[in-house]
């Protein structure tokens, strides 16, 4: 698996990386949320965007991204609009998704960008393309909460999605049985020898916790953890999650 370097974070190999994501609705509770995460110390911030009230306004949104990278200055910064329709807080048109992405990537506000690939009803591939000229990192996603698909077909999208070009290639799953957490775990072990980019899967929910910590076994470059708030079910807190993979790291060695 290929590596990727932002800032000067090297992801893709060994322990797997921290990201925590900001959910607060408003300029103030993001600002009291932000000190909790860093006391933390992650890796990775995730912008959740879509919890934001004024998510709409394009102004407000690019305020705020100048913000957080003020108060994380080195630590990357990941830029999300999760969609109603894959377990966000938010609908957006097409058109305005590709707008809101192409102005933060312009203005260089987010060190990654997420792209949900298969809900974009346009031409996925040039909207990732143009985004990658413009100057981003592209994490190409893609969220099951209604159920998990079957492992061949994990790895199929993980296919497609490596065609894309995406830098970062994610998919999670809501399990609804332990056989469905393993069908994720095993697509993530085949995609981890058989894919170049780095691959992020989990497996949401209770049931799914194991997901969160074995990524340094199974392939797994990004964990994400519960700073203040979780953003989806099963978020381990960060302290927690970042001493359980220090004991597997340890382990595995």
């Amino acid at each position: 698996m290929n590596t990727v370097k932002i800032k000067n974070l090297e992801i893709g190999q060994g322990i797997p990386k921290i990201c925590i994501p900001l959910t607060g609705r408003n300029r103030k509770e993001i600002i009291e949320e932000m000190k909790i995460v860093k006391q933390y110390n992650p890796d990775l911030i995730e912008w959740r965007a879509d919890f934001f009230s004024e998510i709409y306004n394009i102004e407000k949104v690019c305020e705020m991204l100048v913000t957080i990278n003020d108060n994380f200055r080195q630590i990357p910064v990941l830029f999300t609009f999760r969609t109603q329709e894959e377990g966000g807080e938010k609908s957006i048109r097409p058109e305005d998704y590709v707008q809101l992405l192409k102005i933060v990537s312009r203005k260089k506000l987010a060190d990654i960008v997420d792209v949900q690939v298969f809900w974009y009803p346009g031409d996925v591939e040039k909207l990732i393309e143009e985004l990658k000229n413009i100057g981003a990192t592209v994490l190409a996603s893609s969220h099951h909460f209604e159920g998990t698909p079957s492992a061949e077909k994990i790895l199929g999208d993980f296919y497609t999605m490596e065609k894309l070009k995406a830098d970062f290639l994610k998919i999670a799953a809501m399990p609804q049985s332990k056989d469905d957490v393993f069908a994720l775990l095993q697509a993530t072990i085949e995609g981890e020898k058989q894919i170049k980019k780095p691959i992020i899967t989990m497996s949401m929910g209770q049931k799914g916790i194991l997901s969160r910590i074995c990524g340094e076994f199974t392939g797994s470059c990004i964990t994400f953890a519960a700073g203040k708030n979780a953003s989806a079910p099963g978020q381990i807190r960060a302290d927690e999650l970042k001493k359980v993979l220090i004991d597997i790291h340890k382990i595995l060695k």
